[in-house]
């Protein structure tokens, strides 16, 4: 007996926690935060350098970067959202399924409110005529006659709810599956795609921005060319991706790369030059000479620890942060001005200008198909859901009485305006 008892608690804990999870206050809750998420994802740049965030927005961007919100739409935290409110669209599907199911047979007909959808004086074969014109079901016993139609339109819930459980999983199963790799490019700069066949070209990489000069948005216009020969054009920005051959390309971050040009000091004659990032060095092997650029800096600034800082992106005094060192060991620093040099023993150092550069976010995502059958699938439940909805008909003793699932004054009012016409006359209701 205690065995029974204990088996019908957890039967019923286990049914409460099923509903509570199907809940329309659970539902609600994670359509919040998945809302939220989305604005997040939308508002701030994705896919850009952990130093990026870290440097716009210096009160928030370690939390940013420890709630993965830089990849808002991959987090694990969006994932879970995502598999959550599947969870609670089927459990609310499933529960309800039930009662749709019984709606659809034949046998069903709504309890009509007589007292608010009736009409009066209506002849039956007048009733009749208008049910079989407009493709109504007809059954008549004992001199009540029923019709229905549509009724398979109650399933339009569930149908659009499957289409958004698929979007969603799909979602996530594209961001789990998916590949990524990051390209870097300077304006003029190619990148081949063997396997889809095109290459990517950099035409022109620009920014915009804010009056403090904070960056406002970054764009890279790009040109593919398929092996086929079809070329075509294309502006990205940031939440403006470029989709070619099954790859999707993001606006992911940008940078600065210096031109560095070494010199002879007595014949002038350039004896090395090359491009070159902050952070990294150079080394000439004839003189055992490294140069360190410890940075550019488009617009200077001077910390209170008297150390140069970037003030923005803006090119408006720009300079260069550089180290020399000679076997290793460090021989001078300086800040220099675009085609400012440094002499050093028999050689010329400059830099001469610097030229911004994209990081591209190139992604394979496999989802693609599934989430066009999710489409294809809430629309058909919303047209059905809109306009297949479930139309009852009941006649008895010169009496129609109507009931719809939707628009059900509209749909009363139709009917009862066709049948009271007679003779091109209109009969009120009472």
């Amino acid at each position: 007996m205690a065995l029974v008892l204990y088996k019908d608690s957890m039967k019923n804990r286990t049914s409460k926690f099923i509903r509570f999870l199907a809940s329309l206050k659970v539902a609600i809750v994670l359509l919040l935060l998945i809302g939220g998420y989305i604005v997040i994802g939308t508002v701030l740049p994705q896919h850009s350098a952990q130093t990026w965030y870290l440097e716009r927005y210096p009160a928030m961007g370690k939390l940013i970067l420890g709630l993965s919100l830089d990849t808002a739409y991959s987090s694990p935290v969006f994932i879970i959202l995502l598999v959550l409110f599947s969870i609670n669209l089927a459990l609310c599907t499933i529960l309800s399924l039930k009662g749709q199911v019984r709606q659809v047979k034949p046998t069903f007909f709504p309890r009509f409110k007589e007292e608010e959808y009736g009409f009066e004086g209506v002849d039956a074969d007048k009733v009749r005529s208008y049910l079989k014109k407009h493709r109504y079901r007809v059954t008549e016993e004992d001199g009540v006659i029923r019709a229905a139609k549509h009724r398979y339109g109650v399933l339009g819930a569930a149908i659009t709810h499957l289409g958004i459980i698929i979007l969603f999983l799909g979602g996530a199963i594209g961001t789990m599956s998916s590949s990524e790799e990051m390209i870097t490019l300077l304006p003029g700069n190619q990148h081949r795609f063997e396997k889809q066949g095109f290459t990517l070209t950099l035409d022109d990489f620009h920014m915009t921005f804010e009056p403090n000069g904070a960056v406002k948005q970054y764009y890279s216009d790009v040109t593919v060319v398929d092996d086929d020969g079809t070329t075509l054009s294309e502006t990205m920005w940031v939440n403006k991706p470029f989709h070619h051959n099954g790859l999707g390309f993001y606006q992911a971050n940008y940078g600065w790369t210096s031109h560095l040009q070494i010199s002879d000091s007595e014949s002038g004659e350039v004896v090395a030059e090359g491009l070159i990032r902050s952070g990294k060095t150079y080394f000439h092997q004839p003189n055992h000479l490294t140069i360190y650029l410890y940075g550019y800096y488009p617009e200077l600034g001077i910390g209170h620890d008297q150390q140069p800082v970037k003030l923005s992106d803006r090119e408006i005094d720009p300079y260069y942060a550089v180290v020399l060192y000679e076997f290793g060991q460090p021989v001078g620093s300086y800040i220099l001005a675009p085609n400012q040099h440094i002499s050093y023993e028999n050689l010329s150092i400059t830099f001469t200008h610097s030229i911004a550069y994209t990081g591209l976010l190139v992604r394979s995502d496999l989802s693609y198909p599934i989430v066009l059958v999710s489409f294809i699938t809430i629309i058909l439940g919303l047209f059905v859901s809109f306009y297949l909805y479930p139309r009852f008909v009941t006649y008895k003793d010169g009496r129609i009485i109507t009931s719809s699932r939707r628009n059900e004054w509209i749909f009363h009012r139709t009917i009862t305006t066709a049948l009271a016409k007679k003779d091109n006359t209109y009969v009120s209701n009472d």
